[in-house]
């Protein structure tokens, strides 16, 4: 056996681990992954993700601009770099919102 490959055992313990990680946060194996978010608790992330994509874009700009001694250059094209990565990143979780609610309405009307 490789180092790479798991034995019985060691897939029964990955198994109990799991079981016992979802338990200590007070929930139950088999509805771990897929319990639903609150959705204040998804627009605080989308919200989150758009002044952090923005807030990294600007500073990286603005380092950028006092290294190489342009003026706002690159604050501006990384400010703008940044909002355009946080709004795809809001526009990803929101099609996989509705691809689950589309998939959950098929799956109750089977």
């Amino acid at each position: 056996m490789g180092d790479n490959e798991k034995g019985p055992d060691d897939q029964s313990f990955d198994k109990r681990l799991q079981q016992a990680q979802a338990r200590a946060k007070g929930q139950s194996f088999e509805d771990a992954e897929d319990r639903p978010t609150s959705p204040m608790g998804v627009a605080f992330k989308m919200g989150i993700e758009l002044v952090v994509g923005s807030g990294v874009g600007a500073f990286i700009g603005f380092w950028f601009d006092r290294w190489i001694g342009t003026a706002p250059l690159f604050l501006i094209v990384l400010l703008i770099l940044g909002f355009a990565s946080g709004i795809r990143n809001v526009v990803r979780e929101a099609t996989r919102m509705q691809e689950a609610e589309e998939n959950a309405e098929k799956a109750d009307k089977d």
